[in-house]
């Protein structure tokens, strides 16, 4: 897929000088790493051998969905940093090592509460007490959730800081990568990104750990992740419009 996209120029910014189109041995083996996540997501789960077991398999739909996708941002983001710089020195390799050790232990924790949020929303909506009954004795006890959270939150905080270090390695390198300002703005707002994307696990950790919430804690922490969606569009409104002055004072055509 990494090498369709490439030869398709999927999401190829016209002003920005691609240095990875051939793909190297490292992007191949992460991409295995990749695949090798989603298929631990798929064999935790037994196949049914009934019925009522197929219909009940049948809600680990959304959650193994919301988990691909989760993946996939992950996956994105790795192929942006390699397409645009093409880099293999011992600095990216030792990053993207831990970034794979990172995604094949997390991918276990990320199903875990994704299924556990599903029960709790499908029964909220439904008003069904035994679903909770089920969730908090059978499944997880109240007093795990916030290790629960933790998991999750360092799991994400760490693989999205992980991938920042990654284009702070590539602006300390931009001379010998001969970047010009253009690029070196677009690798700087790569680099706010993915902060930004691990400064939101980050925070929902820190109040999991705190317990100021009570039992309310795990709610919180969990509704901690709703900041994504204004936090993004923000960031990104704020950095199409720093792109655009500097496209127009650069002289070439903006947006």
């Amino acid at each position: 897929m990494r090498k369709l996209m490439k030869d398709q120029e999927v999401g190829l910014d016209p002003y920005f000088r691609y240095r990875g189109k051939n793909q190297p041995r490292v992007e191949a083996f992460t991409d295995a790493a990749f695949a090798l996540g989603i298929t631990l997501i798929v064999l935790s789960t037994s196949a049914p051998n009934t019925f009522d077991e197929l219909w009940l398999s049948m809600r680990d739909v959304i959650p193994f969905g919301l988990c691909v996708i989760l993946v996939m941002v992950i996956w994105y983001q790795h192929y942006l940093f390699f397409l645009r710089y093409g880099l293999q020195d011992s600095r990216i390799i030792t990053l993207n090592t831990f970034l794979i050790f990172l995604i094949l232990i997390y991918v276990y924790p990320l199903k875990f509460l994704f299924k556990v949020l599903f029960d709790i929303y499908v029964a909220l909506f439904t008003s069904d007490k035994e679903i909770f009954q089920h969730l908090f004795t059978s499944v997880i006890r109240m007093e795990d959730t916030r290790t629960l959270m933790v998991l999750y939150g360092m799991g994400g905080a760490l693989i999205f800081f992980t991938i920042s270090l990654m284009y702070h390695h590539a602006l300390k390198i931009s001379t010998e990568l001969e970047l010009d300002e253009y690029e070196i703005h677009e690798t700087k707002t790569a680099l706010q990104t993915n902060v930004l994307m691990g400064m939101i696990p980050l925070l929902s950790t820190l109040v999991a750990l705190s317990g100021l919430f009570g039992m309310h804690n795990f709610a919180v922490s969990g509704f901690i992740y709703m900041l994504y969606p204004p936090v993004m569009i923000i960031h990104e409104k704020i950095a199409k419009k720093r792109r655009n002055k500097l496209l127009t004072r650069l002289n070439l055509k903006s947006d």
